[in-house]
Formats: structure tokens, sequence, C-alpha cells
């Protein structure tokens, strides 16, 4: 399904915030698009987003989330990073408190059968750390290894350790 046609599909609906949010989105992606095609070829094709990110925003970002504790580290936003780049695990980059609730609700066998969609709706606080780091670089998904990465190598130039 196309964004357009989530966008259709929100206004029937009758929810205008979601089609406006789907919309944006929509818009940010195009422009990240074209504005990655001016790159001459021998540029890294994330350079233009990392340079494009506000550094004060994905340091209020940092400050905001690194006070919980993910569920397999002290430090939620240490999770994220190393369930992108290093572990694999999902869960590493869940607030501990949450995926705790997630086990209770469920058990252990659900919960870790559950898509990280479904599991999502369960957790608001990492659900809104996820969203925010996507609204900055873009959707992680099967590229969530090169943003993450970008995302750790921008907090430490920024003299942020781990």
């Amino acid at each position: 399904m196309s964004d357009l046609d989530k966008v259709l599909d929100h206004l029937v609906a009758g929810d205008e915030d979601k089609a406006k949010e789907t919309f944006h989105n929509m818009l940010v992606q195009q422009s990240r698009d074209e504005w990655n095609k001016l790159q001459p070829q021998d540029t890294p094709q994330d350079q233009p987003v990392a340079e494009a990110v506000d550094k004060n925003k994905l340091k209020a970002w940092y400050d905001k989330y690194s006070k919980y504790e993910s569920n397999n580290y002290s430090n939620l936003v240490w999770g994220m990073i190393k369930a992108w780049t290093d572990t694999g695990i999902l869960t590493d980059a869940y607030e501990e408190n949450e995926w705790a609730a997630v086990v209770d609700k469920f058990g252990q066998d659900k919960a870790d059968e559950m898509e990280i969609d479904e599991v999502m709706k369960y957790m608001p606080i990492t659900k809104a750390m996820h969203d925010e780091i996507e609204e900055m670089f873009g959707t992680i998904g099967k590229d969530g290894e090169d943003t993450l990465e970008m995302v750790y190598q921008m907090l430490k130039s920024m003299g942020i350790e781990f």
C-alpha cells in the first residue's frame, strides 16, 4: 500500500491527524530521496541525512531516553543502538519495566513471539523513543544497523560515551 493510499485511508476513517502525519512523513522521505540523488556518487548516502539532523535535537532525544534502563543495558539509548548494530536482540531496545509488563501480561513465550509493531502498543516510552529517532533519520528497518551506527557516531562526536 502506498503512502498516499494510507493518507486516503486515514481521511476516510476520519483520522485527520494520522493522515497529516503520514503525509508529512511521505514528503520528508521524498525530500531526502531527492537530496540524496543530488549528492556526488562518492559521498555516502547517509551523509546528507546526518548533516541535516539538528544535533541539539539529537542531544535532547538522548537526554530524554538515556535515563531509562533497557531490558539488557543500563541505558535505553545504548540498548537500542546495540540491538540494531550488534546483538540483533530487539528486547535490548525495550524499556525494562515496559518489557516486564508485556511478559507479565502475555507470558514469556507469547511475548517473545510478538512482532515489534504489536509489542510497541504496550510500551509507550520505547515506542516514543523509536518514533522520535525515525522522525530525525527516517525509518529504522532493514537499514537500521547503518542508521543507528550513524546515531552512535554522532553522539560520540558530541562527547557522549557509553
